[in-house]
């Protein structure tokens, strides 16, 4: 078959049978299926050539290489939701559910962009107010890390993924934000942290 530009418009079969329209290629004229065959070449090299490329655009370049060592200061924007509370005349104690994200304060970089869920304890008893708990920072590829906290420390336990092996020492400070309609604490941490991972 003859396209309206002078080629012929050739496939081939699993088995290496050429046909071009509807007739077999062995069939065509000796200059008709020597074109055919040079066309169904130049084919399948071109489709082969798009699959690698498609295939290495459509594979991810994988995550980041997360530092073995460093340092890095971020914020951490939380609201709380209060799961349990007791109160006597001696003292006050709560269990608290606390969720928020992650932002590096250069905009980039280590424990940007994390997800943050943790669990704490809270007691007051007079002025003094003490908070412990853990925390679980997760990224934009799926992996974690593990804290744990009490009142001014974080520390870094572990982690999974790129973050496997990480310990480390996480010094915190609280902005506390006016209370959410529904009356949900809201507060930004500040982070210093530093950490290793071995």
């Amino acid at each position: 078959m003859i396209s309206s530009r002078g080629h012929v418009r050739c496939t081939s079969t699993s088995k290496n049978i050429v046909y071009c329209g509807n007739v077999l290629a062995s069939k065509l004229p000796k200059s008709q299926k020597w074109m055919s065959l040079k066309e169904v070449a130049a084919m399948k090299s071109m489709l082969a050539s798009t699959a690698v490329v498609v295939t290495f655009c459509a594979t991810p370049t994988g995550s980041a290489e997360f530092p073995k060592t460093g340092e890095a200061e971020y914020d951490s924007y939380y609201v709380d939701n209060v799961l349990a509370k007791i109160d006597s005349e001696a003292g006050t104690g709560g269990i608290v559910e606390e969720t928020g994200i992650t932002r590096n304060v250069k905009g980039e970089g280590p424990f940007h962009d994390m997800s943050v869920r943790c669990l704490y304890h809270w007691s007051l008893v007079g002025a003094a107010r003490h908070s412990n708990g853990s925390c679980v920072h997760t990224d934009k590829d799926g992996d974690n890390v593990f804290a744990t906290f009490d009142d001014n420390t974080t520390y870094l336990m572990g982690g999974t993924g790129k973050y496997k092996g990480i310990t480390g020492t996480v010094r915190y400070t609280e902005v506390p934000l006016h209370d959410t309609v529904g009356g949900r604490q809201a507060v930004i941490i500040n982070h210093k942290a530093t950490w290793q991972i071995k």
